[in-house]
C-alpha cells in the first residue's frame, strides 16, 4: 500500500482512549473496520490494500482493551453499548474534522464481535450507512444458558490460566474440525491473542455474554449487507449468517467460504476480498 498507517487517539465521552490507524486517501470516503475478540487493528493489514485507498479512507481501531486501546480504569466494566457509544464518538470526531467526509455516509467492516458492533450501530443510524460487511458475525446470547455459560467460562479460564490459555483455544475453535489448516493461521491467532491483556480479554468475554447484551432492530438495517461465513466456522455457523440475512432483509445476502473457519482473512483471503469487493461495489 503507498500510503503508510498513522496512529492516532480520540478520547471519547465514556473516557476511553481509542487507538485508531488511518491510511489511504483522507479525502475520500470514509471505511472503518472493527476487529474480533482477541484482535486489533492489525486484523485487517492484509485487506487494506484490496479497499482502493486510493479512493477510500481506511480506518481500522482497535476496541478498548484490545492493541493499543487500554482499559480506561482498573474498574471499567465493557459492554456491547459501550463500544457502540465508542464508535459513535468517534465516527463523529472523524467527520467532523473533515470538511469532505462531513456528513456523507460510511462503510462498517467488522469480524465477530466488530460485526456485532457494526449491526448495532447500522441499526441505530441506518442514514449514515451505504454499506456493511459482517464477517462471521455474532449476535446477542441472552437467551442461551449453555452460550453464555461458555463465554463466562472462557473469562474464567483466562482469568485463572493466564491468557496464553485463551489463545491455545482460539488457535483450535477459530478453524474447521474437519481439514488441512496452515500453521501460520493457527499461529497468527495464538499470537493475536496471547498478546492480549488477560483481563481485558475476560472482560470482553463478559460483555458478549452479558444480559446488557440484546439484538438490535436489524430490520431498520437498510444499506447493502454483506454476511460472510465459513462453512467450517464453529464460533459462528453458517445457520447464523442466514438468521440474520431474513432479519436484516432484502438488501442482505450470504456468501459463504467452502473449508474455512472463523478467519477468513487468514484462511481465504482471495474469496474475502471478492465478496467484500462486491460489497463495495453494490454500495456505490
Amino acid at each position: 500500500m503507498d500510503t503508510p498507517a498513522i496512529s492516532f487517539y480520540h478520547k471519547t465521552a465514556n473516557g476511553t482512549n481509542l487507538h485508531y490507524t488511518q491510511t489511504g486517501n483522507e479525502l475520500g470516503p470514509l471505511i472503518i473496520l472493527l476487529h474480533g475478540l482477541g484482535g486489533s487493528a492489525k486484523t485487517f493489514e492484509s485487506l487494506l490494500p484490496f479497499l482502493s485507498p486510493h479512493l477510500n479512507r481506511l480506518v481500522c481501531v482497535d476496541f478498548e482493551g484490545f492493541g493499543q486501546t487500554a482499559l480506561s480504569t482498573p474498574e471499567t466494566v465493557l459492554s456491547i453499548p459501550r463500544y457502540v457509544n465508542d464508535l459513535e464518538y468517534l465516527v463523529a470526531s472523524l467527520q467532523d474534522h473533515s470538511q469532505y467526509t462531513a456528513g456523507t455516509k460510511l462503510i462498517l467492516i467488522g469480524h465477530s464481535l466488530g460485526a456485532i458492533v457494526s449491526m448495532h450501530y447500522a441499526s441505530r443510524h441506518p442514514s449514515q450507512i451505504r454499506g456493511l460487511a459482517v464477517l462471521g458475525p455474532g449476535r446477542s446470547i441472552a437467551h442461551s444458558s449453555a452460550a453464555r455459560e461458555r463465554m463466562l467460562g472462557l473469562a474464567a479460564k483466562t482469568r485463572m490460566e493466564g491468557i496464553q490459555a485463551a489463545a491455545d483455544m482460539a488457535a483450535i475453535s477459530n478453524f474447521p474440525t474437519q481439514g488441512s489448516v496452515a500453521l501460520e493461521a493457527r499461529e497468527s491467532v495464538r499470537e493475536a491473542v496471547n498478546s492480549c491483556d488477560a483481563e481485558a480479554y475476560a472482560r470482553a468475554c463478559e460483555a458478549v455474554a452479558n444480559l446488557n447484551h440484546l439484538d438490535p432492530d436489524y430490520s431498520s438495517i437498510n444499506a447493502p449487507t454483506l454476511l460472510l461465513a465459513g462453512s467450517g466456522d464453529i464460533i459462528s455457523p453458517v445457520e447464523r449468517s442466514l438468521g440474520l440475512k431474513e432479519l436484516v432483509g432484502d438488501g442482505a445476502w450470504v456468501r459463504v467460504l467452502d473449508g474455512v473457519g472463523h478467519q477468513m482473512l487468514l484462511q481465504d483471503l482471495t474469496g474475502s476480498v471478492e465478496a467484500i469487493q462486491e460489497l463495495l461495489e453494490k454500495s456505490n
